[in-house]
């Protein structure tokens, strides 16, 4: 390692300034001008990997989309696999307060696109990578470290995915996250849905001749809100309370003298383990038979919920690392590691509070405290050792 690659893999400021640099706005964003994907943010890690002494192979979700996998073995037989998963795309940058792709400091705040999620927990991970590297511990380490820097993850984790579809697992799995370093070691599900309900069109001087969809949709908006989310919201869990139906998107029509021939109604339903999707699908089925009953629902995406037991090794050792446990509302790609087999949670430093927002950021020390937990985890032997 090189004198300049050796100070600057243990400082999360400098690592982090250079990756908010690196737009990797994901393509369905709003980019504002921006390269969307992630290929600059995995070109980086790959390399950066490699100069720390990783085998590193990177594989692609799409054209120009990869997601990259660094593996550090251990000196000796190893006890463990365990996975850190950051990702590489974040959301878009319109109407954002602060310079996007600058990390700009304001008392005591780094802001930029990214710097709270998820780039801030990444650049804490990979500081503490740097300073283990360099340290005895290593020598010792029985346990094998994996980074999975996934694409994708703003849209489905679909990266993750991927990863797991082609076999990739471990032992246990940490989706580097904004958790206030709180062990998330619970979280919702996601199910997104279209419902498109068809009209006829028509002048808008003669309304009498169209079949306006938007009036047809009406009945059946409010059956969700009066019918579907109170029952939602009675479905409760231990850990994780209640479901939750988000009514999104209302779309109809596109002119003033037009009648609408067809409006579309988007839902983000969010789930825990007792309450399967499948079940949610079938009551909407009936509100949309009684309601609109010429509708087409169409499922836009679908994500399981996880619990991974606090009782847990791994998940325990970082608990000792961190502030505490919690449950999120929010999906990631800990959620599909865990549906895959891999006992997974999602921790790391800063505030979900802050993520996608206008004027994100990720408060320094905060971003300090979170290579100062991932390295006393990184220090710890394997459960059993």
């Amino acid at each position: 390692m090189n004198e300049r690659k050796r100070g600057f893999a243990t400082d999360p400021k400098k690592i982090l300034r250079e990756l908010v640099a690196l737009p990797s706005v994901h393509p369905e964003a709003d980019t504002v001008g921006t390269v969307p994907g992630e290929a600059a943010m995995a070109a980086w890690m790959a390399a950066h990997l490699q100069a720390l002494g990783a085998d590193v192979a990177t594989s692609l979700i799409a054209p120009g989309r990869p997601s990259v996998v660094g593996v550090f073995e251990p000196g000796r037989k190893a006890r463990a696999t365990v996975a850190f998963a950051p990702h590489l795309d974040t959301v878009g940058v319109r109407g954002m307060s602060v310079p996007a792709f600058t990390l700009t400091e304001k008392a005591g705040r780094l802001h930029g696109r990214g710097a709270c999620d998820t780039k801030g927990p990444t650049a804490a991970w990979l500081a503490a990578l740097g300073a283990w590297l360099e340290s005895a511990a290593r020598r010792r380490s029985d346990i094998r470290w994996v980074i999975a820097a996934t694409a994708g993850e703003e849209q489905g984790s679909l990266g993750a995915q991927a990863l797991v579809q082609a076999g990739f697992c471990a032992d246990f799995a940490v989706a580097l996250e904004p958790t206030d370093l709180k062990v998330v070691h619970a979280a919702k599900g996601v199910l997104r849905l279209w419902i498109e309900v068809p009209g006829r069109s028509a002048h808008g001087a003669k309304p009498e001749r169209g079949d306006n969809a938007v009036y047809r949709a009406l009945p059946l908006v409010q059956a969700l809100k009066d019918e579907l989310s109170p029952w939602l919201a009675a479905q409760r869990h231990p850990v994780l309370g209640g479901c939750s139906l988000n009514l999104g998107v209302l779309q109809g029509g596109g002119e003033l003298n037009l009648v609408p021939a067809l409006c579309r109604i988007g839902l983000d339903i969010r789930l825990h383990p007792d309450c399967p999707a499948a079940e949610v699908r079938r009551r909407i089925a009936r509100l949309v038979a009684r309601h609109a009953p010429r509708a087409k629902t169409i499922l836009h995406r679908a994500g399981p919920a996880f619990v991974t037991e606090k009782s847990e090794p791994w998940a325990r050792r970082l608990r000792s690392a961190g502030r505490g446990w919690a449950g999120a509302d929010w999906f990631c790609d800990a959620n599909i590691f865990a549906a895959h087999g891999t006992p997974a949670v999602a921790f790391g430093p800063g505030s979900m509070r802050q993520a996608h927002t206008q004027d994100e950021f990720i408060i320094e020390r905060e971003l300090r405290a979170g290579a100062a937990a991932f390295g006393q985890i990184m220090r710890m032997p394997a459960p059993g050792a």
